[in-house]
């Protein structure tokens, strides 16, 4: 498996900063997220984004993300749109070919599935000509939360499956796969070529219904079975990326190269 690192792991960290701590450490992917990359083109060109990825030997692996799209407004999804083309069209400059796509919270707690599937795959075939125009990749990644419109890998495979839309692949995190109560086995009745990216992380213990995304910390620092959950990986043959994500505010205001390093520690002993 080849590692990278999610941006969201050093959210606070400048750009420059962040792709530099991440290559000394061993990184070879990343994953840039929206926000933070629209920050950083406020001031400097989309070819020294470029440059900087290249300079330290760093794939751009996905762009994060295509956020809460599935339900929300249609004012809301057209401005969803407007910031996914550009992200598209950043991706075509700087050598990254997929977005990912995180479904929408439940307002209505009693909306059924097959209105939230097609409601999901109505908008993933909007998004999908945009992908096609900026030859991207689209991956769906499910939320474990109990109150997310798609929070297991069931559903999410029914949806990316759809027969209207193009060849679609799962982001599988960890937080989410735990939180959602999924059992490690479930990994094998993913089809290899569906599963596109694998987010890794751990969590301090709590009940899964009080994780919240702060209470991610490093691999092997929590209490989720990922031993078990990367043999499995290893089992059905998985050798595509995996990428430490993290939403935690007190490592962001920690010294980004010793986070880095600690970082690479933990994903090799799992691996």
């Amino acid at each position: 498996m080849k590692l990278a690192v999610n941006q969201a792991t050093l959210m606070k960290t400048p750009m420059k900063i962040f792709l530099d701590a991440i290559a000394k450490a061993g990184f070879q992917g990343v994953e840039l997220r929206r926000d933070e990359t629209f920050e950083y083109l406020k001031e400097y060109r989309v070819q020294d984004l470029k440059d900087l990825l290249e300079n330290n030997g760093l794939e751009c692996i996905s762009i994060n993300a295509i956020e809460l799209f599935s339900l929300c407004p249609e004012n809301k999804f057209k401005r969803i749109l407007e910031y996914t083309e550009r992200l598209m069209n950043i991706g075509n400059k700087v050598n990254c070919d997929m977005i990912i796509a995180v479904p929408s919270f439940l307002e209505d707690s009693y909306l059924e599935p097959v209105k939230v599937i097609s409601k999901t795959v109505d908008r993933l075939k909007i998004i999908a000509k945009l992908a096609e125009k900026y030859d991207f990749k689209l991956g769906f990644e499910p939320l474990g939360f109990p109150n997310c419109s798609v929070r297991k890998v069931e559903m999410a495979l029914k949806i990316i499956e759809h027969e209207e839309l193009p060849d679609m692949g799962l982001v599988i995190d960890t937080f989410h796969y735990f939180v959602g109560e999924h059992p490690i086995e479930e990994l094998a009745s993913i089809e290899l070529k569906k599963l596109w990216l694998i987010h890794i992380n751990d969590a301090i213990e709590k009940p899964y219904k009080e994780l919240q995304d702060s209470h991610r910390v490093l691999p092997c620092l929590g209490f989720f079975n990922l031993e078990m959950f990367v043999k499995k990986l290893k089992d059905i043959g998985y050798d595509k990326w995996l990428s430490l994500e993290l939403f935690n505010e007190q490592i962001w205001g920690e010294d980004p190269y010793k986070v880095a390093k600690n970082s690479m520690e933990s994903i090799l002993k799992l691996i």
